[in-house]
C-alpha cells in the first residue's frame, strides 16, 4: 500500500548482484532480496527494477495513436508471441515515437510466477514493491533528451546494450560476455538486428557505465562518436511503466480496506473506553454530590427542626397575634361583603384554622353572590372559602352555609 510522504527506495540489478538506493544515502550493494528487505526501515516504499533476463522487451510499430487502442493491440500481439498464457503476465509499454496514424513503442512483459519467485523474500518481510519496472527503461530515462544514445552497462555478469531515443528505451540486447574481443565481433550483428527491427543505429554519443570503462576503446573505434562515462549506480529517473501483478493491486486494496476498518475499529474502541471512563467519572461525581447533599442535610437538620417548631408555634399563636384572624375582624369582613342588608347571618363559628357562618338570604342567587364576594375579598385571601349548596326554605328564602379554611 502506498504510504504518502514515506521514504522511497529503489532496488536495481548491479554488475554482480543487486543495488539498493535510498534518498540521501550512498547506494548499497545487496546480494539477495532478503538482505534488501532486512536493510529497509519500517514504512519505506520500495520500487523494484527487473533485470533484462526477467523481462521480455519487444519493439513494435502499430497502426494507432490512442493509448487505449495501443494497449489492446499490444495485448493481442503478446498473445501471439508469448510462449505462456497471457493471463499469467504483467505487461505495459512506452511510446517511443508517434506519427499521424501509427506509433512505435517498446512493450515490456514479465511472468507473474517469475516475479513472485523473485519477490518472495520481500513478501515474507511485508516489503512488496509498489512499482516494478524494467531496469533498461531507468537507464534510458537517465540518458540525454533529444538525442539517440547507445547506453552500455553491466547487469549481473552480463552486458546490456540499450538504444535510447529521446530518453526512452527504443531497443535492447543482452550480451553474455563483457570481453572486449568478443564485443568487437558481436557489435556488427547486434546493430544489424536492431536496424532490422526499425531501431535507429546512428548515435550522437555512447554512455558507458563506469564499470565498463575498459570497453571504451572498442566503442570509440566502432562508432566514431564520443564515449562518455555514465553513473548508472545512483538515483535514476522513474519510467511510467509498471509491471506489478493485478493480484498484488487487489491485495493492496484489500489491505488498505482492512487497515481502514482496523483504524475505525480502534477509534471506536477508544471512544467506547473513553465513554465508559466518562460514565464512571460521572457516577463518581454523582456519588460525591450525594454525599455532599447528605452532609448538608445532616448539618441543616437541627435548623430545620427549629424552623418547623417555630412555624408550628406561630401557627398555634396566629389566632391570638394575627389581627386578620380575630373574630371581630372576620365578622367585619363578612358583614361588609353582604350584597344586601336583607342577608342575615344567624350563626358564626370560629376555630383555630377555620370559620363557618350560616344565614338566610332572600334568594339562592343572592346567597351565591355573597359567596363570590367573600372569595374576592383580599383581606380573606388567606382562607380557602367554599360553601354548601343553598337550601330553599318554605318562604322561598335560601339557607346558606359558608366556611373558610387555612
Amino acid at each position: 500500500m502506498k504510504k504518502s510522504g514515506a521514504a522511497l527506495a529503489l532496488l536495481t540489478p548491479d554488475a554482480d548482484g543487486w543495488r539498493l538506493t535510498r534518498a540521501g544515502l550512498s547506494a548499497q550493494k545487496i546480494a539477495t532480496h532478503g538482505e534488501a528487505a532486512a536493510a529497509l526501515p519500517e514504512g519505506t516504499r520500495l520500487h523494484l527494477a527487473l533485470p533484462c533476463q526477467a523481462v521480455l522487451l519487444e519493439r513494435m510499430t502499430l497502426p494507432a495513436t490512442d493509448r487505449a487502442e495501443l494497449a489492446g493491440m499490444v495485448q493481442l500481439q503478446l498473445e501471439k508471441t508469448l510462449p505462456f498464457p497471457i493471463e499469467g503476465v504483467s505487461s505495459d509499454f512506452v511510446v517511443v515515437a508517434s506519427g499521424e496514424n501509427e506509433s512505435t513503442l517498446v512493450s515490456a512483459a514479465a511472468q507473474h510466477s517469475q516475479i513472485e519467485t523473485l519477490c518472495r523474500p520481500l513478501r515474507d518481510r511485508d516489503r512488496l514493491p509498489e512499482k516494478i519496472t524494467p531496469f533498461p527503461m531507468h537507464i534510458a530515462a537517465a540518458c540525454p533528451a533529444d538525442e539517440t544514445v547507445l547506453a552500455v552497462y553491466p547487469e549481473q555478469g552480463q552486458l546490456v546494450v540499450a538504444i535510447c531515443e529521446n530518453s526512452r528505451l527504443a531497443w535492447t540486447q543482452v550480451l553474455p560476455t563483457t570481453d572486449a574481443a568478443a564485443l568487437r565481433s558481436e557489435l556488427p550483428q547486434l546493430l544489424l538486428g536492431a536496424e532490422m527491427e526499425g531501431a535507429p543505429v546512428v548515435f550522437s554519443r555512447v554512455c558507458l557505465a563506469e564499470e565498463c570503462a575498459p570497453l571504451a576503446e572498442v566503442f570509440q573505434e566502432f562508432f566514431q562518436v564520443p564515449v562518455e562515462p555514465a553513473a548508472f549506480g545512483g538515483a535514476l529517473p522513474e519510467p511510467a511503466v509498471n509491471l506489478v501483478p493485478p493480484s498484488w493491486r487487489d491485495d493492496e486494496k484489500r489491505g488498505a480496506r482492512a487497515a481502514h476498518w482496523r483504524q475505525r475499529l480502534i477509534a471506536a474502541g477508544v471512544v467506547y473506553v473513553l465513554a465508559i471512563i466518562a460514565a464512571f467519572a460521572y457516577l463518581a461525581w454523582l456519588k460525591a454530590q450525594a454525599r455532599k447533599i447528605d452532609a448538608q442535610y445532616l448539618a441543616a437538620a437541627p435548623v430545620e427542626k427549629y424552623v418547623i417548631a417555630q412555624e408550628a408555634r406561630s401557627q398555634a399563636l396566629a389566632p391570638a397575634i394575627d389581627p386578620s384572624r380575630y373574630a371581630r375582624e372576620l365578622l367585619f369582613q363578612i358583614n361588609k361583603n353582604r350584597p344586601t342588608e336583607e342577608i342575615h347571618i344567624t350563626d358564626f363559628v370560629l376555630q383555630p384554622k377555620q370559620w363557618r357562618i350560616e344565614g338566610e338570604a332572600p334568594s339562592a342567587n343572592l346567597a351565591i353572590d355573597f359567596l363570590t364576594k367573600l372569595k374576592d375579598e383580599k383581606e380573606l385571601s388567606a382562607f380557602a372559602i367554599d360553601a354548601q349548596p343553598p337550601k330553599l326554605l318554605p318562604n322561598e328564602h335560601a339557607h346558606f352555609t359558608i366556611f373558610g379554611k387555612l
